[in-house]
């Protein structure tokens, strides 16, 4: 697995994938920072499921503030051994990623959660924890809604058999541009 963007552009991820960990195809990972952005800095992304760290190495690499959850110990180690190689400082915690989504807020949440759940249940566990963006990686053939508790779908786009589908957090109609209640 190799890192496609960003300051460690071409550095190679050195642990083994866990056994049912589906890492992100470089070519989906390509079209999600061309959505989210190339420069990150200062940016506070959580990636809610770690699985192989990619996604968060990824948001590192563009100088991204991450936080990464991964439920599975032997993954979490594989993530911490990764960061150490690369030399990247991640906030990582082995964790139930609904914990994690209630204790707090980032301008972005990246989800890829196992195909076998349900993306639209995890699109409304999500929304507390978003500041600006929602990008969930899921299956194809799955119905995703157009708003969801602030949140309103800007673009949905099928890569093979997945689909990266992005949510932006939408103005407060109750506040006017300098953020005064109306």
């Amino acid at each position: 697995m190799r890192i496609t963007g960003g300051e460690l552009r071409g550095r190679v991820l050195p642990a083994k994938v866990q056994r049912g960990v589906r890492p992100t195809s470089s070519r989906v990972r390509e079209a999600l920072f061309s959505i989210v952005g190339q420069d990150l800095s200062g940016v506070g992304v959580l990636d809610a499921f770690g699985g192989s760290g990619l996604l968060s190495f990824e948001a590192a690499s563009r100088g991204a503030r991450v936080t990464t959850v991964e439920r599975q110990r032997a993954a979490a180690q594989a993530i911490r051994t990764n960061a150490s190689h690369l030399g990247v400082s991640i906030d990582l915690r082995v964790a139930d990623v609904r914990g994690v989504l209630a204790s707090g807020t980032w301008d972005v949440v990246l989800m890829d959660p196992p195909y076998a759940d349900d993306p639209v249940e995890w699109v409304s566990e999500a929304t507390p924890a978003v500041e600006a963006l929602l990008v969930i990686e899921h299956r194809d053939g799955v119905g995703m809604p157009s708003e969801v508790g602030g949140l309103t779908l800007e673009r949905s786009k099928r890569y093979g058999s997945s689909v990266l589908t992005v949510y932006r957090r939408r103005a407060n109609p109750g506040l006017d541009e300098a953020g005064v209640v109306e």
